[in-house]
């Protein structure tokens, strides 16, 4: 193994060497930092460590996969399927999966993402009399879930949340402690759980069971985070429980890139990690091995502008390159032509290809102007962040039936099924079927059985409800206790309920919407093959726990057009960062927190989404912001305010351009060496 250390740089071997206690490691982008985190693994199994006595923990599902390949090239692919390596919720899933009793829970429960929240809570308003005007349920999911990742009980709501000595604040969020405290029953009773609840339930399940706590401690005696400085505060109270009392806790992270404060993440955590442990080790990254040296002292003197900063310089051995070319453009339209001209410059006369090129925006209605650009230019592109595959109307609506194959609890899954299948009967009368069943003691499917004992409901209507729980319901618990396999009893559910007839036809482009259903079905026989033993309820767990994965990814010759946040993790030759303007990037909100004092940090967090953006580039990097753009639907332009971020970059690493359209034509034109900003 000392030999394997050799192909480290000095500062990447003492980290891989250092297997006791608590480490820091501060990786700056560029610096090798999953390099290091995976020879630090090899060198702990080399070392005698069992590999299920290291939980490694990661952000996203393509950093886990990334960081197994790389360990199993250095210990044998043997090895990894011994390892707990994974994101947070799947370690936390699989905790629960083992104790389901524990957590009022039983085999089957499944998890319900946002949309699935937000239903839940949107019926909870309906049910309470509440109006949706003054309870928005993405606003009160957004309270709910910033509870559950701040471990705050319903009950604890108001006192945490509410303003002082302000009743129209306290009774606001009475009424949302009640709405979550039903949301929390329903959740139970659907036998289902939402995101937030995988780290939540396994902290209670620690906290209420020592037994289960020593185990857990005990089995993972070597803990690694990737990405600390992303780690909410659910999530850092999970490890602070597991780290003890051996504290061999291993953390990798740049405060420098915390990016994430709008999901949660608190950057104090990697900040204060030498308060929470004191004997901690401090180990800096500072090398960067992606980008030339213009684009790195640049970001540097950026990122120096921040006042939450561990001490540390990024540098680099390269060349300084080329310089950062930052184009002022008279509007957005010509922004996108000049990005546009770019893209076919380098690719005609540089060699680059166009999978070497990435687009950068603060967020993606900025893009509209590109996304019509790009093909008039004859680039092909790919909006990274776009619908999944999983998102598409038609999975998602089939997915319900397969829920209830697998979950017959599952409410919100059969309620969306009868709002797809039956027709003419509204929200009101579901809600009163709902209230019937409830009063009665009866399970809803009872009453498809026999509707017409709920008031409102005649005959036609009724008709229809019973069709759907023969057609529908019946299909489905009887494909229950039939023995095959996972992707045929799918088939046989498809055809049975016919759903090319009674869903597809209702939804535009049904022959379009039919190959994504084929691939659908395939990926199912797919999941199988590769996972003998394994069945249904786990494709459907893994399928919720993988949405930064996609089995549609595209490979092919594509300019990549995506959020900054997107990008994080990424690199790319050459990089483009459009509308670096203040109210867009810095974003607008950050600045209007900052002005009101609800978050005094709330632009040095945009100024490290900033420094991200630019430490993407390995070569080129461009920064383009326009001049003005149009304010209302009257034509009146708006003068724009270059971002300030621009100021604070070193203006002799800096190429300017201003870009003009041309009169009485479509084209454009570039000035050189103009006064941009």
């Amino acid at each position: 193994m000392s030999n394997l250390l050799d192909d480290l740089n000095k500062k990447q071997k003492i980290a891989a060497q250092t297997l006791k206690g608590a480490v820091l490691v501060l990786a700056g982008a560029g610096s090798g930092k999953t390099r290091t985190l995976t020879y630090r693994t090899a060198n702990l199994i080399a070392n005698g460590v069992s590999p299920k006595n290291i939980l490694t923990v990661t952000f996203t599902n393509r950093a886990a996969d990334d960081m197994k390949a790389k360990i199993s090239k250095l210990v044998g692919s043997e090895i990894i399927d011994e390892m707990n390596l994974g994101t947070f919720h799947s370690i936390c899933l699989k905790i629960l999966r083992n104790n389901l009793k524990k957590v009022n829970r039983s085999e089957g429960c499944l998890i319900y993402d946002t949309t699935d929240s937000n239903a839940i809570i949107e019926d909870i308003i309906f049910e309470f009399g509440l109006e949706e005007t003054e309870y928005d349920p993405k606003i009160v999911f957004n309270i709910i879930s910033k509870a559950k990742m701040e471990l705050v009980l319903p009950a604890e709501l108001t006192e945490k949340y509410a303003q002082l000595n302000n009743q129209g604040s306290e009774h606001f969020y009475q009424i949302v402690s009640r709405i979550y405290q039903e949301y929390e029953r329903v959740l139970a009773n659907n036998n289902c759980f939402d995101f937030n609840d995988l780290i939540k339930k396994t902290i209670e399940l620690l906290e209420s069971d020592q037994d289960i706590l020593n185990k857990y401690q005990d089995q993972f005696q070597y803990i690694q985070v990737d990405e600390y400085q992303d780690v909410n505060h659910s999530q850092y109270h999970l490890i602070s429980l597991l780290a003890e009392p051996q504290k061999n806790i291993f953390v990798v992270g740049d405060d420098w890139q915390g990016i994430y404060g709008f999901r949660g993440a608190d950057i104090s955590n990697i900040l204060d990690f030498e308060h929470d442990y004191p004997e901690a080790e401090v180990i800096k990254l500072e090398r960067n091995y992606r980008s030339s040296n213009n684009i790195i002292s640049a970001s540097n003197q950026l990122i120096n502008n921040n006042s939450q900063n561990k001490v540390k310089e990024a540098w680099t051995e390269a060349d300084d390159g080329a310089p950062i070319f930052v184009a002022r453009a008279e509007s957005p339209l010509v922004e996108a032509k000049y990005i546009c001209k770019r893209i076919n410059h380098l690719v005609d006369f540089y060699h680059y290809k166009l999978s070497d090129i990435a687009i950068l925006c603060r967020s993606h209605f900025q893009s509209m102007q590109l996304q019509n650009q790009l093909p008039k230019f004859r680039i092909p592109h790919q909006l990274v962040g776009g619908v999944s595959f999983f998102d598409r109307q038609e999975i998602r609506y089939f997915v319900n039936y397969l829920k209830l194959l697998v979950n017959p609890n599952d409410r919100l899954a059969l309620k969306r099924l009868f709002r797809i299948e039956v027709h003419g009967v509204g929200e009101i009368l579901l809600s009163e079927i709902n209230k019937y069943a409830r009063e009665n003691k009866m399970k809803i499917t009872d009453v498809f059985e026999s509707p017409t004992v709920v008031k409102g409901i005649g005959n036609n209507k009724a008709a229809n409800i019973i069709e759907f729980q023969r057609r529908v319901i019946d299909s489905i618990f009887d494909l229950r206790e039939e023995k095959m396999p996972m992707h045929k009893k799918a088939i046989e559910l498809y055809e049975r309920v016919d759903f090319d007839q009674n869903v597809l036809a209702e939804l535009d482009d049904p022959e379009g919407r039919k190959k994504y259903m084929n691939m659908f079905l395939e990926d199912m026989a797919d999941f199988q093959k590769n996972n003998p033993g394994r069945g249904l309820y786990d494709y459907l767990l893994i399928n919720k726990l993988i949405a930064d994965k996609d089995i549609t990814e595209d490979n092919q010759e594509k300019v990549k057009v995506m959020t900054a946040h997107s990008a994080k993790g990424l690199e790319f030759p050459v990089v483009f960062i459009i509308g670096a303007e203040e109210e867009v990037f810095p974003h607008l909100k950050s600045l209007e927190e900052k002005a009101a004092g609800l978050n005094p940090y709330a632009v040095e967090e945009e100024r490290r989404l900033f420094y991200v953006a630019m430490t993407r580039a390995e070569k080129l990097l461009f920064i383009s912001f326009s001049k003005q753009k149009l304010s209302n639907e009257q034509g009146q332009y708006k003068q724009i305010i270059p971002s300030r971020f621009l100021y604070e970059l070193p203006e002799t690493r800096l190429d300017f351009t201003g870009v003009e359209s041309k009169k009485g034509g479509s084209g454009i034109q570039m000035r050189k060496n103009v006064e941009v900003i």
